[in-house]
């Protein structure tokens, strides 16, 4: 069987957490939510990196959760460690290559969520190794020691799948409010109505940064705004689950 990543150990989510994760229901007057951004990367190909997006999350001083593949991670070692060595972002796994995982034997399917985390350990290790780290350790403080969220591919799932996620310490995250970005018949204005209409306290946003999301940076660039001025305040997805209780599935969307 393909070997595990040699990092922290994981157990396994216990049965409360188990399922598919959409959004999170919070104390009254709590309007946090979590802007998530897909990082994906087929085999055969290279995908981006939309930097418009993350300047934009950095110009607002935005929290937001980055779910990356891990031969995204491989291809863009670069931008991997900067995205990992600012505090505003989370890493999180989004499978090795983006594939339909109900559709893999189980040794293969193990494959496709164990080789992201050995990404992200091998980007952690290049970092901790840089010159401008040793003399300023206290950067790695805010890396974790692993990814320990998951975004199943196309958001498509089987109960088998589901519970090997789970089996390996990873909570399952989806979400309530697509952007639908990769559509290039949306405008941002129309990206912009759909987000500040629709977006309840304890949402997940999904979007993306790699390059598939269409007009996302202009979008997000007017969206945020707007959130605030409605008073929404802008978390991580693991911030999010620590405030409130997850709404689970125990089914995905396809």
């Amino acid at each position: 069987s393909p070997a595990p990543p040699s990092g922290a150990a994981a157990t396994s989510i216990p049965a409360a957490l188990r399922g598919s994760i959409r959004r999170v229901e919070l104390p009254d007057g709590d309007k946090s939510l979590a802007l998530t951004f897909d990082l994906c990367e087929r085999a055969g190909s290279v995908a981006g990196y939309d930097g418009r997006v993350i300047d934009v999350l950095r110009s607002e001083g935005v929290r937001a959760t980055l779910f990356a593949g891990g031969k995204w991670l491989q291809t863009h070692p670069e931008r991997a460690a900067q995205l990992m060595s600012d505090p505003l972002f989370e890493l999180a796994n989004h499978s090795q290559t983006h594939r339909y995982l109900r559709l893999f034997v189980a040794a293969a399917r193990i494959d496709e969520f164990n080789a992201p985390a050995r990404a992200y350990e091998g980007v952690k290790a290049n970092l901790a190794g840089r010159q401008c780290i040793a003399s300023n350790p206290q950067i790695l403080a805010t890396v974790a020691p692993r990814m320990t969220l998951f975004r199943f591919p196309f958001g498509a799932c089987d109960p088998a799948s589901l519970a090997a996620v789970n089996d390996a310490g990873l909570l399952a995250i989806q979400w309530d409010l697509s952007t639908g970005d990769p559509d290039p018949r949306l405008s941002p204005a129309a990206i912009v109505s759909s987000l500040v209409a629709r977006a309840k306290p304890g949402s997940i946003v999904i979007a993306h940064a790699n390059g598939r999301g269409r007009h996302t940076a202009d979008a997000m660039k007017k969206a945020i705004p707007l959130l605030r001025a409605k008073g929404f305040t802008f978390v991580t997805v693991s911030e999010l689950l620590a405030r409130g209780n997850p709404v689970i599935a125990q089914r995905c969307y396809v």
